[in-house]
């Protein structure tokens, strides 16, 4: 199993000390803005600095935890406009919706433009990158939740649950993971780096239903191998002779 991480989010915290130094050389540089960025520039700089301290770091990917019923847990999955945690027992899948990736568009496109009226694209900017960080402090905040109250193998609303029976197919290619049963297939796209570390957890579970992106490409090359050996004069006369 993969470290639970530290307290603090590192990139968050440094986003929000690079806006407080940015913030306050345009405030002295350009002394008509400063009681701008005294009102929207210090403080919004101050929220992703704390936001950084109380933000936990994500617990990446989770082997085989102390329950004999999981198997594996990984903590960011997109699929659709949710982000889900996904959490693979001994039987089923169950994907437990932390947040909105369109809550996050919308706050970080409404941050930026209030920013941008405040203090042009300087404000934009920093309006923009405090949407993401509020997505990151939601999205562990509810992580935690799920943990604290021992959630992870319960199917909650907005949850989504796949019975391994029902599955036809499980597909890795790339960060993607494709879900293919006869009702229809679901797609979940991870952080780059996930797809090596899970690859050898996801056959052991699905066995023969696994394939990857490496086992279709050699399946498709078995194959125009074995139409060429069962049809050697196909090609032929397709050339005039001399």
């Amino acid at each position: 199993m993969l470290s639970s991480g530290t307290v603090m989010r590192k990139n968050i915290l440094v986003v929000g000390f690079a806006m407080l130094a940015l913030a306050l050389l345009f405030g002295v540089s350009y002394p008509p803005a400063f009681l701008f960025v005294v009102l929207f520039g210090i403080p919004i700089s101050i929220l992703n600095t704390i936001l950084g301290l109380i933000t936990r770091t994500p617990p990446g990917l989770e082997f085989q935890p102390e329950s004999a019923k999981i198997r594996l847990i990984i903590d960011r999955g997109v699929v659709r406009a949710s982000i889900y945690q996904l959490v693979f027992l001994n039987s089923k899948l169950i994907l437990k919706r932390l947040t909105s990736v369109m809550v996050t568009v919308i706050l970080a496109l409404v941050l930026a433009v209030v920013g941008f009226e405040v203090l042009g694209i300087i404000g934009a900017l920093m309006g923009g990158v405090t949407g993401f960080s509020l997505q990151e402090f939601l999205t562990q905040r509810m992580r935690n939740k799920i943990g604290t109250e021992m959630q992870l193998t319960s199917l909650g609303k907005n949850d989504i649950e796949i019975e391994y029976n029902d599955l036809l197919e499980v597909r890795l290619v790339k960060s993607r993971l494709h879900l293919i049963s006869e009702n229809g297939s679901l797609t979940a796209n991870f952080p780059g780096g996930y797809a090596i570390k899970i690859k050898p957890m996801l056959a052991d579970l699905f066995e023969t239903k696994f394939t990857t992106e490496e086992s279709l490409r050699a399946a498709e090359a078995a194959e125009k191998e074995n139409e060429k050996r069962q049809h050697p004069g196909s090609d032929r006369g397709k050339f005039s002779r001399r």
